[in-house]
């Protein structure tokens, strides 16, 4: 897909410019022009999702069963594997979400999967035609597709990092470069769709994002940048983040900042950008101004309630916690 490509491409800029020393204050600016930069597209194209929703539920059964009778000596085969993966696309919460989603939890918390399906899956959550299946697009079903392989990267980095320690400091990378493509180019931030569950593509970014922070063949500078794009997408969100994205987000951010100081010291630059741009802006009568300006607000409170706030930010946000 050529935007995504570009996306990557101007990412990768940024954080060859921010290694080499030659940015540091001035990366979510370059990442707030890199998302005003993507061409999306005007119109939807049709959304293709499984529709064999009561015999998918019977395999799901079928393959917990397995797992529950042999445990860790349970197999699932690739072609197994391709079906639970095709079904992230069903609009329909009882398959996608409280069927696939919770099967495949178990699949790696029991690692039944073996070291070669690990790399499977997450070369397919990878491919255009999941992450980012329709993205471009106004509003639409793919959402879930897109989000929840978002989620299950999480789940294949969680588990690499505490069961299979089988993928590269180069494969960690690449989910990285793409999740933060990902995180640039993803509008649709819905939390719970009525009649089809759960969309929480925010949610997810921040679980992968959670993730990456704990991978220490990731460098600072690269926990840097995706923390820069995180807060930038959070930020300029048009829905309202009011399903949890802020307590969230906070957790995730103090863990980060408790590693060190230099992620005190950047998250202080992004959050003092936010209120300089707010200093020059004129209110607008649109619903995405106002969710943006109390997604801010419910944010920051949350940030101020975390007893693990270190000094800085908590001084900081004190100070101007008269516009919020």
């Amino acid at each position: 897909m050529k935007e995504v490509q570009n996306v990557m491409q101007q990412l990768d800029a940024i954080r060859s410019a921010l290694i080499e020393g030659d940015i540091y204050q001035s990366i979510p600016e370059k990442v707030l022009v890199v998302m005003d930069g993507v061409q999306y597209k005007t119109r939807r194209t049709h959304v293709v999702v499984p529709e064999d929703n009561e015999s998918v539920l019977q395999r799901i059964t079928a393959i917990d069963e397995r797992i529950k009778t042999k445990g860790k000596e349970a197999t699932i085969s690739d072609e197994e594997l391709d079906d639970l993966l095709r079904h992230l696309a069903s609009p329909d919460s009882q398959v996608r979400d409280k069927g696939v989603f919770y099967l495949f939890n178990r699949l790696l918390r029991q690692t039944v999967l073996t070291p070669a399906q690990l790399i499977l899956v997450k070369d397919r959550l990878l491919q255009d035609d999941y992450l980012f299946a329709h993205i471009l697009e106004p509003e639409n079903d793919a959402v879930f597709l897109r989000s929840f392989s978002a989620m299950f990267l999480a789940g294949i980095l969680y588990a690499n990092r505490t069961f299979y320690h089988v993928l590269s400091t180069a494969e960690l990378l690449a989910i990285e470069r793409r999740v933060m493509a990902y995180t640039v180019i993803e509008l649709d931030s819905r939390g719970y769709v009525d009649g089809k569950g759960w969309a929480h593509a925010m949610t997810h970014i921040i679980n992968v994002w959670s993730e990456l922070n704990e991978t220490p063949e990731i460098q600072r500078a690269d926990k840097i940048l995706m923390m820069a794009i995180v807060l930038q997408a959070y930020r300029f969100s048009d829905n309202a983040l009011a399903y949890g994205e802020d307590s969230h987000l906070t957790n995730v951010l103090i863990s980060l900042m408790n590693k060190h100081q230099l992620y005190v010291d950047y998250c202080l630059i992004v959050l003092q950008e936010w209120q300089r741009s707010l200093l020059t802006m004129a209110p607008q009568d649109t619903v995405g101004f106002w969710n943006r300006w109390y997604n801010r607000n419910r944010f920051l409170q949350s940030l101020l309630l975390q007893p693990e706030l270190p000094d800085k930010i908590a001084d900081y946000l004190r100070k101007i916690s008269d516009l919020f």
